[in-house]
């Protein structure tokens, strides 16, 4: 699988398209081998999130926040990081970044890391995407 693809899984996830998230791991090599890259990608998401969700907690409207990255992000995935910014806090990205470091820990620990691990996890993740 692409590394492109790893963070797929995680923008299907944080977005709530739970559908999509089971038919993405269904994909996924039963060997667990793919689990921490994916889990990875959806922590460089938080992470990229979390200081852009601060701005917007003091006070900037995210459309001025999405503008002020520029060329920092692909064009792309404009759309899909401002509705994220829209819809989750800073709260729930702090616990979702909490949860994906400790299933992280998790997998690097279990000699063979699981995918049923990791779809629990992005299953979870997507039910609070599609609440938001």
């Amino acid at each position: 699988m692409p590394e492109g693809d790893f963070l797929r899984l995680a923008d299907l996830a944080l977005t709530g398209r739970m559908a999509e998230v089971a038919d993405e791991l269904a994909r996924l090599p039963a060997g667990g081998t793919e689990a921490i890259p994916v889990i990875r990608a959806l922590q460089r998401r938080l992470l990229m999130l979390a200081p852009l969700r601060a701005k917007v907690e003091r006070g900037e409207r995210p459309d001025a926040v999405m503008t002020s990255l520029g060329k920092a992000l692909f064009w792309k995935d404009k759309p899909l990081v401002e509705q994220l910014l829209r819809s989750w806090d800073a709260k729930a990205l702090e616990t979702a970044a909490d949860r994906a470091g400790k299933l992280e820990r998790q997998l690097m620990l279990t000699p063979v890391p699981t995918v049923e691990a990791l779809g629990e996890e992005l299953t979870a993740l997507a039910r609070a995407g599609r609440r938001r």
